[in-house]
């Protein structure tokens, strides 16, 4: 009997199982699973310490890896009507998945050749430059734009030198928003925060007719001065984020789990991983997890990152390797078995946490969250 590449029949007679099914089997996969319920409560609670002003939401690098067009959809489910993305193939994206009600904002910029692109997606750019202008103008007049400036980040924006050239653009069609970045917002007693609101205030004092927006997560924290018409959430948005106001209510969205492949008992004195970083001290059981720095988790959690099984911390042996990770299953009351998943983000494992282990950010972590990873949206 002639044979395919999706045949549940093998020519040795016997009836297998379908093999799409068994290349596909979740169970062999790290997985993502994104509650989109939790983002939509981490909105509600954004907007609720926001009392004055509009809360927009940030869904750049495939909404910091939790999946852009359903976290998109949900949001707008739950009455958020402006959007940031990075780039015009995100916008465009994010236009297919939402339809045309909302507000979807390009952070960098557009290009005289993409005129024809931001149109058909009804986009509306961020001009980081004065040839954003002149490029945004010949956009039709119902698709707004932002200005944004420049005060005190020192990587992208207009500056308040360039005030003159910018009058003589936007004579006849103001921008919908201008805008700013706080470069310290992280760090609320840093003297950086008060002079940038300061030059802001300054500039938005120009354009009366347009909206204002200077905070994104950290931003909102610093209170209702540095909130203007409308704030831009990106990290808050799925749990994450530096540390918060009480009145504030975050829940990580993102549990990532990976199953353990095999589990082994290594002697005193031996080595574990690649460059053989990590030496025991003691007889310990390892389990080798089906995750690794080509799914997104951070090579620099070698020998300080941690997954968590049955609640308790398992710590990272070695490296991380493309595909695989090893950690000390040795406190476990019981040797897991292979299949067993275990969790490197998630309630157990918390997001900043592992971040602050791995010598990053919970920015990274999850916007690198590779393409093998298994992505599953539920509530």
């Amino acid at each position: 009997m002639p044979t395919s590449q999706n045949s549940a029949i093998l020519n040795d007679g016997i009836n297998h199982p379908n093999i799409d099914d068994v290349i596909n089997e979740p169970s062999f996969f790290p997985e993502a699973y994104v509650s989109l319920e939790t983002i939509k409560s981490n909105y509600a609670s954004l907007s609720s310490f926001v009392t004055s002003a509009e809360t927009s939401a940030v869904v750049k690098a495939n909404a910091y890896g939790h999946g852009m067009a359903e976290v998109g959809t949900a949001l707008l489910s739950a009455g958020c009507r402006t959007f940031f993305v990075a780039y015009l193939s995100e916008g465009s994206a994010l236009r297919k998945a939402l339809g045309s009600e909302p507000t979807i904002y390009v952070f960098n910029g557009i290009r005289s050749t993409e005129i024809t692109a931001f149109s058909e997606s009804n986009l509306s750019p961020v001009c980081n430059q004065v040839s954003d202008i002149a490029s945004a103008l010949q956009l039709d007049q119902r698709i707004g734009f932002a200005l944004h400036f420049d005060t005190g980040m020192n990587r992208l924006g207009l500056s308040q030198g360039d005030m003159s050239e910018i009058a003589d653009h936007i004579k006849a069609r103001p921008p919908n928003l201008v805008m700013s970045h706080l470069a310290c917002a992280d760090l609320p007693g840093h003297e950086m925060n008060a002079a940038q609101l300061s030059r802001f205030s300054q500039i938005k004092s120009d354009f009366p007719e347009s909206k204002a927006s200077l905070s994104a997560t950290a931003g909102i924290y610093l209170g209702e001065d540095y909130h203007h018409d409308l704030v831009r959430p990106g990290i808050g948005l799925y749990g994450g984020g530096p540390a918060r106001p009480a009145g504030i209510k975050l829940t990580p969205a993102l549990t990532l789990t990976a199953p353990i492949l095999k589990v082994f008992d290594v002697p005193e004195g031996e080595t574990v991983g690649y460059a053989a970083t990590f030496q025991t001290r003691r007889p310990i059981r390892v389990a080798t997890v089906s995750l690794g720095y080509a799914d997104g988790y951070l090579r620099s959690a070698g020998n300080y990152g941690f997954a968590v099984l049955d609640g308790i911390p398992c710590p990272v042996l070695g490296r991380i390797s493309m595909d695989l990770t090893t950690i000390d299953v040795s406190d476990l009351p019981a040797a897991p078995r292979p299949g067993d998943r275990v969790e490197f983000l998630g309630k157990q494992a918390g997001l900043e946490i592992q971040a602050e282990a791995a010598g990053s950010i919970g920015y990274e972590l999850t916007s690198r969250l590779g393409g093998r990873i298994r992505h599953v949206w539920g509530e």
